[in-house]
């Protein structure tokens, strides 16, 4: 699987659910954050220093593992 990183926030986590795990064991605010819906994957990674290349890994491995809600 590969995940796009201009998708955004909101459109990631309506398609997999499990996703939102990375969000927060890394304590990023972008799940239910208003802007979801506009900010990007590297939106998101650009505002909270971290590369897109590990954001987007922990991200699949989240929706791999099934973890979350």
């Amino acid at each position: 699987m590969k995940l796009d990183p201009k998708i955004t926030i909101g459109e990631l986590l309506e398609r997999y659910p499990h996703a939102v795990d990375a969000f927060i064991k890394r304590k990023m605010l972008c799940v239910g954050c208003p802007t979801e819906a506009y900010h990007m994957l590297e939106d998101s990674a650009h505002i909270y220093g971290c590369s897109v290349d590990a954001l987007r890994d922990a991200i699949l491995e989240a929706i791999q593992s099934g973890e979350g809600p």
